[in-house]
């Protein structure tokens, strides 16, 4: 599964870090000439379908590569009865 959750906010403040300014997510979505909802989708980890080319720019403008806001998670596995005591 992938998931953005938490990493634009992550990488404004490396951003910021670097660069000594501040930028807000909806700074950021001016800059980078996307909707500030999509923004604040992918930082909730809720956007379902993202434009590449409106990623690239939120990468070009935070100065970072795809893979510091997209993240690869391993999916959960099931284990039946787990956490359960047998008696």
């Amino acid at each position: 599964m992938i998931t953005t959750h938490g990493r634009i906010t992550m990488m404004l403040g490396k951003h910021q870090q670097h660069t000594g300014q501040r930028l807000s997510p909806r700074g950021l979505a001016q800059q980078a000439g996307v909707p500030k909802d999509l923004v604040y989708r992918l930082d909730a980890g809720q956007a379902r379908y993202v434009d590449l080319q409106a990623l690239a720019r939120i990468c070009q403008v935070l100065d970072c590569g795809v893979e510091d806001i997209l993240k690869l998670e391993e999916p959960q596995t099931y284990v039946p009865n787990a956490g359960r005591q047998s008696i």
